[in-house]
């Protein structure tokens, strides 16, 4: 159960590209696929990890000045697999997002270290999931709200785990992590070395 982080990559495809996420996809080692997003200074969702693409601050950037994948093209796509988001521009248009994901009709999961924009979210009526990044940083009494939790490798325990699962919050996993017994309740994410 694996989920490509941003796409499966080859010294061909690159990182963030329709091919890389088309390539995932298709291949049956993965569940579906892990992708950031920011936007542009004229208000287009791209997909991209860093907030600098070739020399230019991309919230200060028009689209056209940029060759970054829009989110919409992603969502175009047809598969069941899980579109995992993590949404790296705090300010983003939340109205917007959700309008264009609801609309999309795929498996998609929502996520940020952000718990504001998280929760923000989670109140909209929506067709996808919401979930926190990273528990160390965000760690709090109520998990309320959330359908699941996006957890690095190095801080999960068999306890965390089965504090999570017993409250009905399905776990994400960055890194590999494989413990006997929850191999029901977990999502692996792999990051580019294991792609």
């Amino acid at each position: 159960m694996f989920i490509a982080h941003r796409g499966k990559t080859t010294k061909k495809i690159k990182e963030n590209s329709l091919p890389a996420f088309k390539a995932a996809f298709i291949d049956s080692k993965y569940i579906g696929i892990e992708c950031d997003i920011r936007v542009t200074k004229d208000g287009i969702i791209v997909i991209n990890h860093d907030p600098i693409y070739e020399g230019k601050l991309i919230k200060l950037s028009n689209y056209t000045d940029l060759k970054l994948l829009r989110l919409k093209e992603l969502l175009r796509i047809k598969t069941e697999k899980i579109i995992l988001i993590e949404i790296k521009d705090f300010k983003m248009n939340l109205d917007k997002l959700v309008k264009m994901l609801n609309k999309s009709k795929r498996n998609i999961y929502v996520m940020s270290f952000s718990k504001t924009v998280i929760k923000k979210l989670s109140k909209y009526e929506r067709k996808f999931k919401v979930g926190v990044l990273n528990y160390v940083l965000n760690s709090e009494e109520d998990y309320g709200g959330y359908d699941f939790i996006c957890l690095l490798n190095d801080v999960v325990t068999d306890k965390l785990l089965e504090w999570f699962n017993k409250r009905g919050i399905e776990v994400i996993i960055y890194g590999i992590y494989k413990r006997d017994g929850f191999d029901d309740k977990l999502t692996y994410i792999v990051d580019d070395k294991f792609s």
